[in-house]
């Protein structure tokens, strides 16, 4: 009962610190939210701190289910990316900035643990996507898998953090941008029989939205 409930809780934390930053949600409003009282908060949560630390664990635990699509073997290597793409849809445009201003000001540790359990999760997943493109026939032989998952780990804790510059947090929760950064990777990774099939599954995708 008691882990449900801490569940519940941390649950409801991530979705407010996502949509407001950590800094501006109170303890006091996480009980709002989840219609309790702070004392009985409490009974189940020492403190902020700790709830931002299994926030952030929950959010690396929802992080290794999405990418776990790179492994399936039920769908071809390039419409891996499709799925993934259709997963991270509903999320792209509720993307606010301002939690992540606020991990690396207040809770860097934190950030830091995440970003390193990011990295082995990410990079496990785009080898293995590699590996199957190229049994598949989809990608070059002479990609280097190593180098690929590395860059697009770069991809997801530079590009898509709009305290670097590089992009604004409007222009973050813009699909477009990710259908621009999925073609570049894929124009670099694909022979010609992979291009076919990202010109493919692009089409289906663009007649899915009308």
């Amino acid at each position: 009962m008691m882990e449900s409930k801490r569940l519940e809780i941390t649950e409801s934390a991530l979705k407010l610190f996502c949509q407001y930053g950590i800094k501006s949600v109170s303890m006091d409003d996480i009980a709002r939210e989840l219609g309790m009282s702070k004392k009985t908060l409490y009974q189940s949560i020492n403190d902020k701190n700790e709830l931002v630390e299994e926030a952030l664990q929950l959010a690396a635990n929802q992080d290794c289910k999405v990418m776990s699509i790179f492994k399936r073997e039920d769908i071809n290597a390039i419409e891996q990316f499709f799925e993934y793409k259709k997963m991270m849809e509903p999320h792209i445009g509720q993307y606010q900035p301002t939690i992540m201003f606020d991990l690396k000001k207040y809770y860097p540790g934190v950030l830091q643990d995440f970003q390193n359990n990011q990295k082995d999760v990410i990079m496990d997943a785009y080898s293995a996507n590699i590996q199957q493109g190229k049994k598949e026939g989809f990608y070059h032989e002479d990609v280097k898998e190593d180098v690929i998952a590395r860059l697009m780990f770069a991809h997801h804790v530079y590009t898509f953090d709009d305290s670097n510059g590089l992009f604004m947090a409007n222009e973050l929760r813009d699909m477009e941008l990710f259908n621009e950064v999925f073609k570049y990777h894929f124009r670099g990774i694909c022979n010609a029989k992979g291009m076919e099939e990202v010109e493919r599954l692009f089409c289906e995708n663009n007649e899915e939205q009308k």
